[in-house]
């Protein structure tokens, strides 16, 4: 199998599991929610190591050392085909899931403004702002593309730090 798509595979296979099996078995919690983007992107910076161990295969692979264009080249299409598979899978989990889980993040983040402790002018203004994107936690194209964008971005971020520790 190609390197692109085995690694690509992993990380985005791993990344799935890791991002949507805790809704599938513990429901979509308030406390849950409070720490899932941190975890959310923890676990994206972990997947995404995959784009470093792609580039060392394919280094330890050619006969000639490669540049650095080369391997940060595969680390891109690692992260490329692994936000592919993410967001794919978002727009599935969303699809599975159905309008629970958006109304349940929206829920979330009112009550998140409301005890935020802000001035009063500040809560209504916020509320005002979130209600006029409440469509958008229901746009399952959207979704899966600001996953895609999300998950290719930090990967390229990571195949460029990774080509420059890969060619020392």
């Amino acid at each position: 199998m190609n390197v692109l798509l085995r690694y690509g595979a992993i990380a985005g296979g791993v990344l799935t599991l890791l991002m949507f099996a805790p809704y599938f078995l513990f429901g979509a919690r308030p406390e849950w929610m409070q720490i899932a983007e941190i975890v959310g992107y923890a676990s994206m910076v972990l997947c995404l190591s995959a784009t470093y161990f792609a580039m060392r295969h394919e280094r330890a692979r050619s006969p000639a050392r490669p540049g650095w264009s080369r391997v940060f080249g595969i680390g891109v299409g690692v992260s490329a085909v692994a936000a592919a598979i993410f967001a794919v899978a978002t727009y599935a989990f969303y699809s599975l899931v159905g309008d629970a889980l958006p109304q349940a993040l929206y829920d979330f983040y009112v009550h998140k403004i409301r005890t935020s402790g802000a001035p009063a002018a500040s809560v209504a203004a916020q509320l005002t702002e979130l209600e006029g994107m409440k469509s958008l936690f229901y746009d399952k194209p959207l979704q899966a593309a600001v996953m895609f964008a999300t998950v290719f971005v930090i990967g390229v971020v990571e195949s460029a730090l990774g080509a420059w520790v890969v060619r020392r």
